[in-house]
Order: structure tokens, then C-alpha cells, then sequence
């Protein structure tokens, strides 16, 4: 008589994972929002079940969402596991903008000579719309378009893991970007930039490309730099 055969469905309760993954996703996806809106503050601890009970989902994709929050420099750790929203310090900020000055300098240069003519024509189209929002300080809609404008250039580039690793920088310095557009001013200074680095764009130009991009992180380095506290105080 021949034994009965185990198979990985009689050993193991798997879950599908692209189910899983999912929720961890949408789980990251609502603290992000949360943090960088400003709704969860600098400091607030994040609860492992009081967070699952409020999004209505077990505590295992919590972790994993605060997990990836801490890997993108928006949630801590403390030595006894406890979570919360990391403290924004001109270390942190200066680190990510010198890391951004390299990334996004460099898909400036390489993707500026390849912009295609449809790419160019929806960059004008951004533009004109990144106008208005700058005018009326729609700072939420100004910055998922301000991504979108560069993007289109950068992803020119053919260069996915570069252009992933950007984004990754991006939207990691979001609270800081935040900051940095405080007032009507620096709206108009911020989207100046803009028609500058779409016409380096249109002359397929990469070397002015970059030097635009570094301009514009230094600018913003010098504007909030010095108002944010160190981590030594």
C-alpha cells in the first residue's frame, strides 16, 4: 500500500500573495498619505493594533506598511520595537537632497536629448496647469504634477532603475517639499524653474538640463536648511 503524499496544500495555509501584498500596499499607501499631509505629526506613535483596528485590517499587514515606511525614512523604530512618525531635521533633509542631486541631475542630463516630441508637447500641456496651481497654492495638486512634469523627461531616459530610484528620493523628501513652497513667492520661483528646464527639454540640451535641476535643490536647500532643527538639539 503506498503512503498518502503531502503536498505544499495540505502542509501550508498560503494565502494567495498578490492579495496580501495588496492590502500592505494600501496599508503604506493611507499612513503615507496621513504622515505627509501632516494629519499624523513628527513624534505620534503608531500602534501596531490600534492602527489595524482603525483600517480594518489584521495587525501582520501593519507591520508590513510600517515596515516600508521606515525603509523610506517616514517612520522610526525604537529599540523596544515601538513605532512612530519620524522627526523632519535638516540632516535628514540635506542627506536627501544631496542624494537627489545626483539621481536627478543625472536623469536630467540622460533623458533631456531623448524627449520625444509627444513627451515635449505634454510637458507644455503640465505646465500651463502647474501655473494655476502655483497661483492658487494648490500645494497638493502642484506637487503630484510637478512629479509628473519631470517624470516625463527622466523616464525619456530608458533608464527604469534610475528613474524608480528618483522617485523613491522624491517621495521621500515630500514633507520637505511641503515646507519649502511656504509662501506665493516661492510658488513663483519654484515654477520659473520649470519653463527653464523645459526649454532645456526642447533644445534636447541634458548638460542644462542637470545644471537646472542642481539650481533648483540648492535653492531649496538655502530657503530651508536653516529653519529646521539638527538632530543634535
Amino acid at each position: 500500500m503506498r503512503a498518502a503524499v503531502s503536498t505544499v496544500d495540505d502542509a501550508l495555509p498560503i494565502s494567495p500573495l498578490e492579495e496580501r501584498e495588496s492590502v500592505e500596499r494600501r496599508v503604506a499607501a493611507v499612513l503615507r498619505e496621513l504622515i505627509v499631509s501632516g494629519q499624523l505629526r513628527e513624534g505620534t506613535p503608531l500602534v501596531h493594533r490600534e492602527l489595524a483596528a482603525k483600517l480594518g485590517v489584521s495587525p501582520t499587514p501593519v507591520r508590513a506598511g510600517l515596515g516600508q515606511l521606515e525603509r523610506d525614512g517616514l517612520v522610526v523604530f525604537a529599540p523596544n520595537g515601538r513605532a512612530s512618525v519620524s522627526r523632519l531635521t535638516r540632516e535628514d533633509f540635506e542627506e536627501i537632497y544631496a542624494a537627489r542631486l545626483g539621481t536627478e541631475g543625472l536623469a536630467a542630463r540622460l533623458g533631456a536629448p531623448a524627449v520625444s516630441d509627444a513627451a515635449l508637447a505634454a510637458m507644455r500641456e503640465m505646465l500651463e496647469r502647474l501655473r494655476v496651481h502655483a497661483a492658487r497654492q494648490e500645494l497638493d495638486e502642484y506637487l503630484g504634477l510637478r512629479w509628473e512634469f519631470h517624470a516625463t523627461c527622466y523616464r525619456s531616459s530608458g533608464r527604469t532603475r534610475l528613474v524608480d530610484e528618483v522617485e523613491r528620493l522624491y517621495r521621500r523628501s515630500e514633507r520637505y517639499n511641503r515646507l519649502v513652497l511656504a509662501s506665493p513667492e516661492r510658488f513663483r520661483e519654484s515654477v520659473a524653474r520649470y519653463g527653464e528646464f523645459l526649454a532645456a527639454c526642447e533644445a534636447r540640451d541634458g548638460d542644462a538640463a542637470e545644471r537646472i535641476i542642481h539650481t533648483a535643490m540648492r535653492w531649496a536647500v538655502d530657503r530651508l536648511a536653516p529653519t529646521l532643527p539638527s538632530e543634535r538639539d
